[in-house]
């Protein structure tokens, strides 16, 4: 069957940011002292535009490509206790007075489902300081104004590289995409708050797929299956140096064809940096984000095995420390402020081992018990609260979950360190419980290490364990010289489901006693 091909010049132009002459602007500040008047004990609106634009390449062609440009406004209020929240794409006057109503009733009906939870900034929130600020993210190189046709180049040409090639001729197929998008928020509340953030995301990977018989084979670069996304613009990309790095992995899935299957026992394993981070992703990550712990946030395996009970006990190793910090440069989950107006800031996780903080929300650090904050103190919310786009209510997310590296030690010099055991590279599949405990992680490639030497490639892969017996096992983490962003676009939580861009910065790190085995997957 002929795959049908896209066209480039499907590829729209994309208009001048919408928001930029604030036309909308006196519309919701309006709508702000109607809702004071109306009674309310806190609203806050946010009017985004996101502009979004990607392609995927197959085997030097393009395969498929996408753009969108989204706009609308979100209101959230705090009504006798209750939260409301409606949306609307349409920009006007009516509409917002309207929909300012619509999230009134709302909460007005589930006050009247669960009765008084205790009111205002006494009850639910505690009162927070007026803000004033406009912020744009760095991005030296706005990819949007880069013809399209410039931007694939590289891709193209690493998707293409297989072809009349003798020696690859099991390759399958090169599969590459790019992904980009413009964020821009403009968020009011009615404490005073004023906050303008622009932000840029890209996203970029290639993966090479190989056959022979029944037995197929992927490689990927970045060292992730889904790509590497990072805040900023095109220099992102052209840093990743695709191009140049695709010779190398149509060479390991080639050689994986000839391999020999992972052994299966226990053994000491190093992670690769990739798949540290999407570790303290799935049980780390989610597990600190306090809406789960307190039952109010379930779906899409909700749960968590850690309880404020827990805070303060040792669930890794002492030379285990987890903090998430969304102001790193170029992280993907980086912002100056959250969607309820709080100022971003590094928050301790795991300190030395020991579960010190989860990731809050003004309501639920109220009712974990933390204070109001002060100005420069460290109390009260942690700034974790994002939505996706406009029409969606604000919830805990994760934003650049970051494992501290040692102060040295290349990866290499991690292996010369282990006798016996097998290098993990690249994720491929994975499988978590609802409370984050159990977990099965498939992956692409192993190396067999014997004496402090890679003495083989391994397929098919896979390790499993249990959360905290897995992290207490960490014997060894790679110094700042291995440490680097990895992030996604697609992390998944909330029922209708929210997808966001998140970060993680890691190192290579070794664990003892891991499970470990061969599934094809």
């Amino acid at each position: 069957m002929v795959r049908p091909r896209a066209n480039l010049k499907m590829i729209a132009t994309v208009p001048n940011n919408l928001l930029s002459k604030h036309t909308f602007i006196p519309t919701l500040q309006r709508t702000i002292s109607y809702l004071k008047k109306k009674g309310v004990e806190y609203a806050d609106i946010r009017l985004e535009e996101c502009i979004s634009e990607g392609v995927m390449a197959r085997d030097g062609e393009v395969d498929k490509l996408w753009d969108n440009l989204d706009t609308g406004f979100g209101i959230r209020v705090l009504y006798k206790g209750s939260w409301g929240f409606a949306a609307s794409s349409l920009l006007t006057e009516t509409e917002a007075r309207k929909i300012a109503d619509e999230a009134i009733l709302q909460a007005k009906a589930i006050a009247g489902i669960q009765g008084s939870r205790g009111q205002g900034v006494k009850g639910i929130i505690d009162k927070n300081p007026a803000v004033k600020i406009k912020y744009k993210a760095p991005c030296q190189i706005d990819p949007f104004t880069i013809p399209i046709e410039e931007r694939l180049s590289p891709t193209l040409k690493a998707t293409a590289l297989h072809k009349n090639s003798k020696q690859s001729k099991k390759i399958h197929t090169i599969e590459g995409f790019l992904d980009f998008q413009k964020a821009h928020k403009i968020f009011l509340n009615t404490e005073g708050s004023f906050i303008e953030q622009e932000i840029f995301t890209s996203g970029a990977g290639i993966k090479a797929i190989a056959i022979d018989g029944d037995d197929v084979q992927i490689r990927s670069f970045p060292d992730s299956h889904q790509g590497i996304f990072r805040q900023g613009g095109y220099e992102q990309i052209i840093e990743m140096e695709i191009l140049k790095n695709t010779p190398r992995i149509i060479e390991e899935a080639l050689t994986l064809l000839k391999a020999d299957e992972c052994p299966s026992g226990e053994k000491n394993v190093v992670l690769g940096g990739s798949q540290v981070a999407l570790q303290i992703h799935e049980s780390i990550g989610h597990a600190v984000e306090l809406d789960r712990a307190m039952g109010m946030e379930i779906s899409l395996a909700g749960g968590t095995f850690l309880t404020p009970d827990k805070l303060g006990k040792q669930i890794c190793s002492k030379i285990v420390n987890i903090y998430a910090d969304p102001t790193i440069e170029g992280g993907a989950g980086s912002y100056l402020y959250d969607d309820e107006g709080i100022k971003a800031r590094r928050v301790d996780i795991i300190k030395n081992g020991r579960f010190v903080d989860f990731l809050t929300s003004r309501e639920t650090a109220k009712t974990l018990g933390k204070k109001p904050a002060p100005a420069g103190s460290k109390q009260g919310s942690n700034g974790s609260v994002r939505a996706n786009g406009w029409n969606n209510i604000p919830i805990i997310r994760m934003s650049n979950i970051n494992i501290e590296a040692a102060e040295k030690g290349s990866l290499d010099e991690l292996i010369a360190d282990t006798k016996d055991g097998i290098l993990l590279q690249t994720n491929k599949s994975w499988s978590i419980d609802t409370s984050r405990l159990n977990f099965q992680f498939g992956m692409e490639i192993g190396w067999e290490i014997k004496k402090g030497k890679i003495i083989r490639p391994l397929k098919n892969p896979v390790y499993s364990g249990i959360t905290p017996d897995f992290w207490k096992t960490c014997n060894a983490i790679c110094g700042k010289e291995e440490w680097q962003m990895y992030g996604l676009n697609s992390c998944g939580k909330g029922d209708p489901v929210q997808s966001i861009s998140v970060g993680h910065g890691a190192a290579p790190a070794r664990f003892a006693k891991v499970r470990v085995g061969a599934v094809k997957c």
